[in-house]
């Protein structure tokens, strides 16, 4: 005889597999350049540039930043060359750099990541449906990486460069994390799991 599973497990192993399929779809638009959002506005050579009239070499950043050099940021940090220049010391870009990596590397980590993300999500998916403890407990995990992951980009405006299918999917992981953590931490869903 099949029990009809209560509904609070169906909604969250949905909404887990949404969160799956959400960045599935979002990796995927943005490898093949669907969802990238334009990060030059008035640049002149190098790549990874974003601000107003910022000139020459890679990943720079803000408003009026001049010079050549890598992973220059902050505004009006004017002049010469080097590295980790300005206001834009720490990031991953910093980190592997120090470390000796490349941007390939950086790529091949964040598709790695993202990988990952997924496959936790969907076996959480599969706990919380097999209404085992340790299932909602790394669902409520994986909720909280998403919205770590996401909340920031809700506050990140674009101005003119908004990508709808970006925002759209990051206010879509939102709103199904937020539910995820309401029901992981009622007492009533919590006795519903062993």
């Amino acid at each position: 005889m099949i029990t009809a599973k209560p509904k609070p497990i169906l909604i969250v192993t949905v909404l887990l597999i949404m969160l799956a399929l959400l960045s599935t779809t979002s990796t995927l638009t943005s490898r093949l350049g669907f969802a990238r959002r334009p990060v030059t506005a008035n640049g002149a050579g190098g790549n990874f540039q974003a601000g107003n009239n910022a000139a020459g070499g890679n990943a720079q950043g803000g408003n009026n930043a001049t010079g050549g050099g890598n992973f220059q940021g902050g505004n009006n940090p004017a002049g010469g060359g080097g590295n980790f220049a300005g206001r834009g010391g720490f990031n991953t870009f910093t980190i592997f750099r120090t470390l000796g990596l490349n941007g390939q590397f950086i790529g091949y980590f964040n598709l790695g990541t993202t990988i990952l993300g997924i496959l936790l999500a969907l076996l959480s998916a599969f706990g919380v449906w097999r209404q085992k403890r340790w299932g909602l407990n790394l669902a409520m995990i994986m909720a909280i990486v998403f919205l770590i992951g996401a909340v920031p980009a809700v506050f990140s405006f674009g101005g003119r460069n908004v990508n709808l299918l970006r925002e759209s999917i990051t206010i879509l992981s939102i709103l199904a994390s937020i539910p995820i953590l309401v029901y992981g931490i009622l007492p009533s869903i919590r006795d519903l799991v062993s």
